[in-house]
């Protein structure tokens, strides 16, 4: 097993192999130099971002690159599939809680380059989509960000250009991407932070293939107006959520689908996530509260391990 680790999108990437070669390093920095490539399109911490140029141009209708035109549809199907919880329109309202800088420089620094002065949500209905001129043209005011899911989607890509040379696991800051069974007929062990012990585990869930993500607010929160903010915004209230949830993780077919639905049952709070989730096309998930009870779907005893589990499916770890 070998293994590759860069920083990217503000968070820890990984990159593992199941493979003796010696290839991975060129890998890995082929993979670092997508990552870089996809962070000028896609950051709003960058001035010179295809998305900051299309946020600062609201109004008018502007081309955009094919690996942009490619998250927003996927951000645009997200928020139709969780029924507007998980949407791209909510870059107002995370500056309004105080979230305009890089999280690192939040309590450094107490200002912005960007207007705070528009309104907060908007009607995803309202933006206008040319698929032949691939254009996209904002209503005036609105501002998009797609932090929610171009990392879900990365760790994807990333996957996917890899999994020929080998079995291959991304982790772009706890969004999972895996390629299939390791070498040995093995799948993959994945820990499970506990949100409340930092450093401590929940355990170890064990996936062949799909993705797995985790959203939590014991993060990337901070504190303004003397109340801890935090980054996973309800657009029903377009402020942080207020919910019991501390962290949300879910397995699905693939890390865009597991990220979408893990921020959408924080948002949503146990009770009306449980039966969301079930509704939903998810494979697993467990939710954490914060006077430390879980939830779960009874699935997720499928994968998470133990030794009897590991004897039973007759699996080396």
């Amino acid at each position: 097993m070998n293994t590759y680790t860069f920083r990217a999108m503000g968070s820890q990437i990984l990159i593992a192999m199941d493979t003796d070669s010696t290839t991975l390093n060129e890998a890995g920095l082929e993979a670092a130099a997508w990552f870089e490539e996809w962070e000028q399109s896609f950051s709003r911490f960058r001035l010179t971002s295809e998305l900051n140029e299309l946020n600062q141009h609201t109004g008018q209708s502007w081309q955009v690159s094919s690996s942009f035109w490619r998250v927003l549809n996927l951000a645009l199907d997200v928020e139709k599939k969780t029924a507007g919880l998980v949407t791209p329109t909510v870059l107002n309202a995370l500056e309004e809680a105080g979230y305009d800088i890089s999280f690192e420089e939040i309590g450094h620094n107490i200002s912005s380059y960007l207007d705070n002065s528009f309104a907060s949500i908007g009607d995803v209905k309202q933006i206008e989509l040319d698929e032949k001129q691939r254009t996209v043209r904002l209503p005036y005011g609105m501002r998009l960000d797609l932090g929610g899911i171009v990392k879900g989607w990365a760790a994807q890509q990333t996957m996917i250009r890899l999994r020929d040379a080998a079995p291959v696991l991304v982790d772009a800051g706890g969004d999972i991407a895996i390629s299939g069974l390791m070498r040995n007929g093995s799948p993959w062990a994945i820990g499970i932070d506990d949100p409340l012990q930092q450093g401590q585990s929940l355990g170890l869930v064990m996936l062949a293939e799909g993705g797995i993500a985790t959203s939590g607010r014991d993060y990337r929160r901070w504190m303004k107006d003397n109340r801890w903010q935090h980054h996973i915004i309800d657009p029903r209230i377009d402020r942080p959520a207020e919910t019991d949830i501390l962290s949300a993780t879910v397995i699905a077919a693939d890390v865009m689908e597991a990220e979408a639905w893990a921020k959408a049952a924080l948002i949503l709070g146990s009770r009306e996530a449980v039966e969301k989730l079930d509704q939903a096309s998810v494979l697993a998930y467990l939710l954490v509260r914060e006077d430390g009870s879980t939830v779960e779907t009874p699935r997720f005893d499928q994968y998470r391990w133990t030794e009897k589990w590991q004897i039973q499916n007759n699996l080396l770890v």
